[in-house]
């Protein structure tokens, strides 16, 4: 049986295995101690810590002769790091930048940082070049760097940073319109690595999954945990490559640590159908409520040994407390504890006056290893972050309970903040957003969950027309170029105006559901190909019926949903099929055009006869 190691508040911040104060510096003593290891196995290429030192080094050549924040533009993977410890080997903070976000919001975020470089590879050069328009600084492609044979020096690689200088900023959504860059240490990464190792005792042997975007927290403690233990990192672009990817990838590396957000894991474990992932011993999810059907989930999908985790956390602090769940382990029903606090950080819960509580109030962090503040936001950063007994606190917005045990429970938040497929947003940045277009007068943000039996949160938008002009298309399309997929609302609904309280606040309960999609008969009767894609948008969805020139996305999919899409018609036309084309053409018709003008040998009749054979599977599924 797995030994996994639950912190105690009481423990000191200093236990746990010993690493050096930086993040070079650590990689660096692993490269030393593990030099032919895998340290990374990803879908853009397989290295050891050798190599990757190699590739850091080279990276950290191209930035030596300048100073400042340094923007990442690269694909998913072995790219991505090499450049991250690039450039904080070359004492320089790096700012990630994700491909699948805005041009718009890129460009912020390229400013705003005040990123001196940014770098590239070639899947995403001319995305980099429209990012820097004509302000930003040139981007540099790090693909040629990267195929050159080289050496490089421990001590070069162990860089010139101090353990309290600015390892990155990370940008989060921002209540005021724009995102935030929360700016942490060397110092503070390393320590939130070290908790990460010591609590599910991780060596060169583990073998950690990397599922989030390099802009979020969640993947900095993946990817570090792994390269300061000797383990390797396993880097998966669900994104791009879709869930009948991810189940694969992860048997096909060994992974042995999994890390999602509970959206990710249920959709992964759905994908899984009988089969099991014998070597996960550690299954840890963050960023959304957690139930005790997903503990359940893990022990009939996962190794015999699987230690279940529900962790809390945020891009301020990383991880803060924990649950664990060990084989065996009693399951109550509903929501798992989010548990209790990690060596080092301990939980302050404020009431509503903002003193402290023993039972239930707002969690703040209280630990040294807070994060440095938001990038030029002194403002906000005099509101959240503070000092309480001679140490620094982050006030997390999100309430809590205390058990007589210590074992906390979260309640929900404190302000608008919410939690999208594990996406933290700020509803007023999508309002402010709204606002802004100069066909809407007034603007409103709700999150509530979703129909078809999913139980996931979506964003519904309220607007007054300005002047009765209004298209929910358009509105839709130009939320699109400023925010995330994410952030963008599955309906966005027009009012005469917007329902207030008697306090005149906005009255949410008064706001109608958005109407359901209109029928879906338009564009012909569907065969073929259409028909197939057709049967797996309504398996998906949960809808009777879809027509040709329906989209996708107005029918309330989403990029996850799509990723089963993906699934689901690979199985039944026994093709591969870029994950990418599918949103390209989100409806219908235009994607089953596209279909029929690639080359393939499969016929309509070996298409129904597999759709029917999984169809059997998922009914005997569900029948369990």
């Amino acid at each position: 049986m797995t030994t996994i190691q639950q912190n105690s508040p009481a423990e000191p911040a200093d236990a746990g295995p010993a690493l050096a104060e930086t993040i070079t510096a650590g990689f660096a003593a692993q490269v030393a101690a593990v030099p032919d290891d895998p340290a990374v196995l990803a879908d853009d290429g397989v290295v050891t810590y050798r190599e990757l030192a190699a590739n850091a080094g080279a990276v950290a050549s191209l930035l030596r002769e300048g100073g400042g924040p340094v923007a990442l533009l690269c694909r998913h993977g072995v790219t991505m790091i090499s450049t991250m410890l690039g450039a904080l080997a070359a004492g320089r903070p790096y700012v990630p930048l994700d491909p699948t976000f805005p041009v718009r919001r890129l460009a912020f975020q390229l400013a705003d940082s005040g990123a001196t470089a940014l770098l590239t590879d070639a899947d995403n050069a001319e995305l980099a070049r429209s990012v820097a328009g004509e302000a930003g600084p040139a981007p540099v492609d790090v693909d040629p760097a990267l195929t050159e044979v080289s050496t490089v020096d421990l001590a070069d690689l162990a860089g010139a940073a101090g353990p309290d200088d600015t390892a990155y900023l990370l940008y989060t959504s921002g209540s005021t319109g724009t995102p935030k860059g929360v700016r942490q240490s060397h110092r503070n990464v390393v320590f939130g690595a070290r908790n990460h190792i010591r609590s599910f005792g991780i060596t060169p042997a583990d073998r950690t999954s990397v599922l989030t975007s390099f802009g979020f927290d969640m993947a900095v403690t993946d990817t570090f945990a792994a390269l300061l233990s000797g383990a390797a990192a396993a880097p998966i672009d669900i994104r791009a490559r879709g869930l009948a990817h991810l189940a694969g990838a992860l048997g096909e590396r060994g992974v042995t640590i999994y890390h999602s957000t509970p959206t990710v894991y249920r959709y992964l474990v759905a994908s899984l159908g009988e089969r099991r992932l014998e070597r996960v011993r550690v299954v840890v999810l963050g960023g959304e409520d957690v139930t005790a059907r997903d503990v359940r989930l893990c022990r009939s999908h996962m190794g015999s040994g699987c230690v279940f985790v529900n962790g809390y956390g945020a891009t301020e602090v990383s991880f803060i407390a924990q649950h664990h769940l060990p084989p065996g382990a009693p399951v109550g029903d509903g929501v798992v504890p989010i548990g209790r606090p990690l060596a080092g950080i301990e939980v302050v819960l404020l009431d509503g006056d903002g003193n402290e509580s023993a039972a239930e109030g707002e969690i703040v962090a209280r630990s040294r290893h807070v994060a440095l503040g938001y990038h030029g936001r002194a403002e906000l950063s005099a509101a959240r972050f503070g000092t309480l007994r001679g140490e620094r606190t982050y006030r997390t917005g999100d309430l809590a309970r205390r058990s007589p045990d210590g074992t906390l429970t979260f309640l929900g938040r404190a302000d608008r903040q919410v939690k999208v497929r594990g996406f933290r947003v700020e509803l007023g940045e999508i309002e402010t957003c709204l606002a802004d277009l100069p066909s809407v007068a007034q603007a409103a943000v709700v999150a509530r969950r979703a129909d078809a039996g999913r139980g996931e949160t979506e964003l519904v938008g309220y607007v007054v027309p300005r002047d009765g002009g209004f298209d929910e298309a358009d509105v839709k399309a130009a939320l699109g170029e400023r925010l995330p997929e994410y952030m963008v609302p599955r309906a966005v609904v027009a009012l005469a105006e917007l329902p207030l309280t008697v306090t005149g606040k906005l009255d949410e309960r008064a706001l109608p559901a958005p109407a359901p999609p209109p029928p879906t008969t338009t564009g012909g009767e569907l065969d073929g190909v259409a028909a197939v894609i057709a049967n797996a948008w309504c398996t998906v969805l949960g809808l009777p019926a879809v027509g040709r020139d329906d989209n996708f996305f107005d029918l309330g999919g989403h990029s996850l949903l799509m990723a089963l899409v993906h699934e689901d018609l690979e199985g039944t036309l026994g093709r591969r099929i870029p994950m990418s084309e599918l949103f390209a053409y989100p409806t219908v018709g235009g994607l089953a055009a596209y279909l029929s003008g690639v080359d393939d040998d499969t016929t309509v009749a070996d298409a129904a006869e597999r759709s029917a054979r999984r169809r059997q599977a998922r009914a005997r599924r569900a029948g369990r």
